[in-house]
């Protein structure tokens, strides 16, 4: 069975769970520049339709932050957008965090941003898991289904999504420097953090936790930027907590770039994960 095969009994699935289901989706305005983001929201609330329903077992939740400066007029797009879905709106479907500390440049405070939205929406009321995702379109929210089935059915604490084609995953249209970055960095990643090895590709951008676990990298990560990815994965490790992985199907968008004016801060933050995590004795009893 592929991916989408997957994905789609995945969905069918959490459809007709035994129980009611709770389920937020978080994500920020890493990576939105080179596409309207009012089509942008509008697409993913479609998804998340389309995949869960609005009436079924999983009731979902689609959490925003708004991490730019005003002036930038990303959370205005993104009311907007909500105003098109308004019985979504009206229920407490759709919401928008604003980040205190906006972004100097997008993508600045991915991790900040993202860390901020779960901690936002475990807060809202009991959840049976949170689900990380990019905002932009690379990888169909249907994806997610395969990670949440393994949260809510408790054969996971988390469930990541890999393009590894090995693991059944696939990256569409990334151009040779987009390659080539992403096999540089996981090169980098592997070699300063032992833990992530076993991870093909550390930086898919569709994840899901328990409850405990999302509310454990709340409590411990640090790092602001788009390495957070890295970090997750190496809490997660060092807390013991059982990680899955399920494959998606990631394509390339017109006019999105690889993120080069980020490389030099990120393989500091590699190195800074390496010093915090791997060579203090218990850093998570120090939180």
């Amino acid at each position: 069975m592929d991916a989408w095969s997957s994905a789609d009994a995945a969905a069918g699935d959490l459809r007709h769970w035994s129980s009611p289901l709770d389920v937020a989706f978080v994500a920020t305005s890493y990576d939105t520049a080179f596409e309207p983001v009012r089509d942008q929201v509008h697409a993913r609330i479609e998804q998340l339709v389309d995949t869960y329903g609005v009436s079924s077992s999983l009731r979902w939740a689609l959490w925003i932050v708004d991490d730019l400066p005003a002036v930038r007029g990303f959370g205005e797009a993104v009311r907007s957008a909500f105003t098109r879905f308004p019985a979504l709106l009206q229920k407490g479907r759709l919401q928008v965090v604003q980040l205190e500390r906006a972004a100097s440049q997008p993508g600045g405070v991915k991790g900040t941003a993202l860390l901020e939205g779960m901690r936002a929406s475990l807060a809202a009321g009991p959840l049976d898991a949170v689900t990380y995702l990019n905002l932009n379109l690379k990888v169909n929210v249907r994806f997610s289904a395969l990670g949440v089935r393994e949260v809510v059915s408790h054969q996971a604490d988390a469930s990541v999504g890999t393009r590894a084609p090995n693991e059944g995953g696939a990256a569409r249209g990334a151009r040779i420097s987009g390659v080539l970055k992403s096999r540089v960095f996981a090169a980098l990643a592997h070699s300063l953090l032992p833990p992530l090895r076993s991870y093909p590709d550390t930086n898919a951008p569709l994840k899901v936790f328990s409850p405990n676990a999302a509310g454990e990298l709340v409590r411990l990560a640090r790092i602001p930027g788009v390495t957070l990815d890295c970090e997750w994965l190496v809490i997660l490790d060092r807390l013991g907590l059982r990680v899955s992985r399920f494959p998606v199907v990631w394509e390339q968008r017109h006019g999105s770039h690889p993120p080069w004016h980020l490389a030099l801060s990120s393989v500091v933050d590699l190195i800074r994960i390496r010093r915090h995590w791997l060579t203090e004795e218990n850093p998570c009893s120090k939180h």
